[in-house]
Formats: structure tokens, sequence, C-alpha cells
């Protein structure tokens, strides 16, 4: 879509034969969102119905993605889960020297944690829409033959059949080159 746009731009301001600054967002937020909760269910209902599978070939089974609507949110989160899987039963002064070190371990766990979330807080806690209105203009100033040969309508993109039949699976077989599937 992203060819197809960029091509039918440069057909329409090369033959206007004059330079124009127009912007193109390949950008389906407007008119056909994919929100990071629906995201999550897709990729929950996809490993769900095909697990990976670790390296005695077990299934690896994947829980359902919590998410948080803030940074703050996140990282009391990570915190209490730190403290509950590593057994720290109490926030403070831990009394041996073992207790101390797994508390340091667990505090620079959700540091780590917690800095990713920072550089990735653009992505994950963004709630801005991509104007397309440049976009739809340009795909209307299109013949209909024009417009079947060069698509680019991100209105009709079927985010449930793209994601589990096209996007996770694209990732298993190139990303992850196969490994934890079934064979």
């Amino acid at each position: 879509m992203v060819v197809n746009a960029t091509l039918a731009a440069m057909a329409k301001h090369g033959a206007a034969g004059k330079p124009e600054k127009n912007i193109y967002q390949i950008a389906s937020s407007v008119v056909n969102p994919l929100v990071f909760q629906d995201l999550a269910v897709l990729l929950y209902e996809h490993f769900k119905a095909s697990p990976s599978l670790d390296s005695k070939g077990r299934p690896v089974h994947v829980p359902i993605m919590k998410l948080f609507s803030s940074k703050e949110d996140l990282s009391t989160h990570l915190w209490q889960d730190a403290i509950n899987r590593s057994g720290l039963t109490a926030l403070g002064n831990p009394i041996s020297k073992k207790s101390q070190r797994l508390e340091y371990m667990c505090r620079k766990l959700v540091e780590q944690a917690k800095y990713l979330a920072n550089i990735y807080e653009p992505y994950t806690f963004y709630n801005g829409r991509f104007d397309n209105r440049n976009t739809s203009n340009l795909k209307e100033s299109m013949s209909i033959e024009e417009r079947s040969q060069f698509g680019f309508d991100v209105e009709n993109i079927d985010w449930r059949d793209y994601i589990k039949n096209v996007h996770i699976p694209g990732l298993r077989r190139y990303v992850m080159k196969g490994r934890g599937l079934h064979n």
C-alpha cells in the first residue's frame, strides 16, 4: 500500500509539472483503527490455537496480555510482580544478605523494564490518530482502473485476517525462523 500510494503521488505530482508539498499518511487509525487491546486479543487467540513449543516440545501457554493505562500503573505492577515471584514479602530492609541481593536484582529488573517502557511510551501510550485526508483525496483523483491497479485503501483492511493469517505467520516463519513451531 505504501509503494502503491507513493507511485500514485509521483504520477499525480509529476504530471502536474509543478512542485507541491503534500503529506500522505498510509494509516488506518482514523478510518479503520487497530487498537492495541484488539491486537492483544488477536495475538492471544493465535498463540492459543497454534502455540509455540518449548525446548522439550511442550506447548507454551500464553496468558492474555495485561494492558496498562499509564506508566505508573505498569511500574506498580512490575514491582508487585517481582516481589511476588521472588518470594520477598516486604518492602524495606531485608534481613539476610541473600534477601538483599534478591531485592537488588528485582529492583534492577524493574528499573530496566521501566527504562524500556519510557523508550516505547510514544508507541504504547499514544492515542493520536494520523490524518489521511490527503491520501483519500489522492485515491479519489485516480480512475477506477488506477485504483484497482494501485490500491491503497486502508479502510478495507481486515485486521483480524491480516494479523492472524499474514502478520503472525510471517513473523514466525521469517523472524523466529520456524523455532517453536509444530512440525
